[in-house]
């Protein structure tokens, strides 16, 4: 039957609605992607009727007045769907339709064929059959038309975002493809490395490859270090074969309790255990061991492994360093090891008894700040003769916990790797004091004998020089001016034989303590002064308001007076006063009664830096003119008298003021 039978045919063909499952819902108010929709009618009037019904959609409408326009646009354009009339000129619509089929592109574009007729059940079996999905007479229902084309443009829309998201989910699948052969190429190339690493590792590992652990493997190390040989085997019957028996803390241990199986019973890290392994009875071996579960991805133990790392060599080491150390805390001397950057590493108990600090406070400080070393050279020349002789010997000065400074002989020796420093010091504080005071007692004693005897030897002729001027003031040939000059010779001659007589008594010292009164000890030494208190302009005030006596020896107690006296005059060189009180006093604390002799001079004072140090020793304040010897050993007489010599220095805006203050005491049951 040609298309213009099916025109003319009187039958009415039943319009083809929508199935009833397929719901017309308004369309969400989104931003969308518009899709194409063809229209093809050779007559424009029904073309301009279905822009203006479809226009409400939304989407992209294009016309065409023929086939061959139609497939053109078809060819050029997304087509959702094609609202395709049947009756046109030179190809109706079945011919286009069935062109449309032939080409693999618009094989599922859907077509709705719109005819102004009613056609046959023919025509419209053939309609389907050239892939129409529905049919819509004229005249057209606008809500019908618009409902149906949106229905199948919203279908190619769906369609066109499903492609898309496929094209994207293929493209992420590749790119994850992609990322997992790589992931894999690099894991190969781990466990590769990994293979490698444990061949080659020192420590020795052992894996459980099951849960139970009835099979546990190791590494070519651990074989190594257990003697168990090339093979892989289980270790347990390597350990079987072998002959060990593992201890901890003297405790022999069973299978079940060694670090892998712990691990695998526990689902836990056994952290660092240290064992023993005895081989025939022997220990053989000191092990540090280690051993950590390993989980699948549900959380279940599938292994574990184990790290064992040798120590015996170790541990013979501490032993010796053990013995070694307790021979060192034997030592009397103060020993310790520090590294070259002078922090202390070892500490024994000989330094913790020199130095006062212990172990615990001396261990990590820096032993060069920490006992506030002075080098007899300078560091740097010390480290220099370290590196070059791997040893130094000298003596040092440290300072002690309690801020007392002591005098060591250091002996110091490089280790053999150049690491460490030994360092061995011996307290020779007292030795060194003991020499120096013999020396100064051998020097005092040398200097006493050598004044006694010069007052000796000056004394015989000086007495007959005293009967001569005797005679001579007598003699009458003098007049009158001469026998004055005479007389006044006379008296400073005895002048001169007093001080004779003073100074063999300083030699002449009894062997017992007397009785003395100390203010006829004082105005004799201020007699011996008188020319020097004179030539310097010096201003003599003194005071003696005492009674009683104390015992002592007058020579040694002129001395101390002497001593102070002088360096009072010294210390005043542009003039001044000095001011000597004798009196009674008790002392502080004791209820003791003595006398106080306090010698107080004007001149430039003490400067507190020289305080501390003031009775040291050879330590002098006047540069080369003074041996540093005076208070030292004025300080020793008045102690062995039982008694104190002290001093302070006043600076104020009217001057400065220096006392000495010298007190013994007057009990007569006091014994020197």
């Amino acid at each position: 039957m040609n298309v213009a039978a099916q025109i003319d045919a009187p039958k009415t063909i039943p319009e083809v609605s929508l199935p009833a499952e397929v719901p017309v819902q308004a369309q969400p108010q989104t931003a969308k992607t518009p899709v194409t929709i063809l229209m093809v009618d050779d007559q424009p009037g029904k073309l301009l009727s279905y822009e203006v019904i479809l226009r409400d959609l939304g989407e992209t409408l294009v016309k065409a007045t023929s086939a061959r326009e139609a497939l053109d646009c078809l060819l050029k354009l997304d087509v959702a769907v094609v609202l395709l009339d049947v009756s046109m000129p030179e190809m109706d619509g079945f011919e286009l339709a069935d062109m449309m089929r032939q080409h693999p592109r618009f094989q599922k574009t859907p077509i709705i064929f719109v005819s102004a007729v009613h056609l046959t059940d023919v025509d419209r079996i053939r309609a389907y059959q050239s892939g129409a999905v529905d049919y819509i007479s004229v005249p057209v229902v606008p809500d019908v038309l618009r409902a149906k084309v949106s229905v199948f443009a919203e279908l190619h829309r769906t369609t066109r975002q499903l492609q898309q998201l496929n094209r994207e989910l293929e493209a992420r699948v590749a790119e994850r493809s992609q990322a997992l052969r790589l992931l894999n190429a690099q894991l190969q190339e781990r466990v590769a490395e990994l293979e490698s690493i444990m061949k080659v590792l020192p420590v020795g590992v052992a894996v459980a490859h099951t849960p139970e652990g009835n099979e546990i493997t190791t590494n070519a190390a651990l074989r190594e270090i257990l003697s168990l040989g090339g093979v892989d085997k289980p270790i347990d019957q390597a350990f079987a074969t072998a002959g060990y028996t593992a201890y901890q803390h003297g405790r022999q241990l069973d299978p079940e309790e060694m670090p892998v199986r712990t691990s695998l019973r526990t689902m836990q890290p056994t952290g660092l255990t240290e064992l023993e392994l005895h081989r025939n009875g022997s220990s053989v071996k000191s092990m540090l061991a280690s051993a950590s579960p390993v989980f699948d991805e549900a959380g279940e133990v599938r292994g574990a492994v184990g790290a064992f790392f040798d120590i015996t060599e170790q541990k013979r080491m501490e032993e010796i360093l053990r013995e070694r150390a307790e021979l060192l805390e034997l030592a009397s001397e103060a020993i310790m090891v520090r590294d070259w950057l002078g922090v202390i590493r070892f500490w024994n108990a000989g330094a913790e008894a020199l130095y006062g600090w212990s172990r615990e406070e001396a261990v990590g400080q820096n032993a060069h700040t920490f006992l506030a070393t002075r080098w007899p050279v300078s560091l740097e020349h010390m480290r220099e003769t370290l590196r070059t002789a791997r040893r130094w010997d000298g003596d040092l000065v440290h300072r002690c916990k309690d801020g007392r400074e002591v005098v060591v002989a250091s002996r110091q020796a490089l280790t053999v790797s150049g690491g460490m420093v030994l360092e061995i010091n011996r307290d020779i504080t007292a030795q060194l004091q003991a020499e120096e005071a013999l020396r100064r007692n051998d020097r005092l004693a040398a200097m006493g004998k050598l004044a006694g005897i010069v007052a000796h030897e000056i004394n015989n002729p000086l007495a007959a020089i005293t009967n001569a001027f005797f005679l001579l003031q007598n003699h009458p040939s003098l007049d009158q001016e001469a026998r004055y000059y005479a007389q006044l010779a006379e008296q400073e001659l005895a002048r001169v034989s007093h001080i004779t007589k003073q100074t063999l008594s300083f030699y002449r010292e009894s062997q017992i303590a007397v009785p003395l009164h100390l203010s006829d000890l004082v105005k004799d030494v201020l007699e011996l002064q008188h020319a020097n208190l004179v030539a310097n302009n010096i201003r003599l005030e003194t005071q003696y308001k005492v009674t009683g006596e104390v015992h002592g020896f007058p020579g040694e107690l002129k001395q101390v007076f002497m001593n102070l006296i002088a360096n009072a005059i010294q210390a005043m060189p542009q003039g001044g006063r000095l001011r000597i009180r004798v009196r009674n006093a008790i002392r502080r604390g004791e209820y003791l009664p003595g006398i106080v002799v306090s010698i107080t001079d004007s001149g430039c004072g003490i400067r507190p830096e020289d305080a501390r140090r003031l009775f040291e020793p050879f330590y002098t304040t006047k540069s080369t003119k003074g041996t540093g010897l005076g208070l030292w050993i004025s300080r020793g007489i008045v102690e062995k008298h039982d008694g104190t010599l002290t001093f302070r220095s006043h600076f104020g805006e009217k001057g400065t003021a220096t006392c000495f203050r010298i007190f013994l005491s007057t009990h007569k049951a006091t014994q020197i």
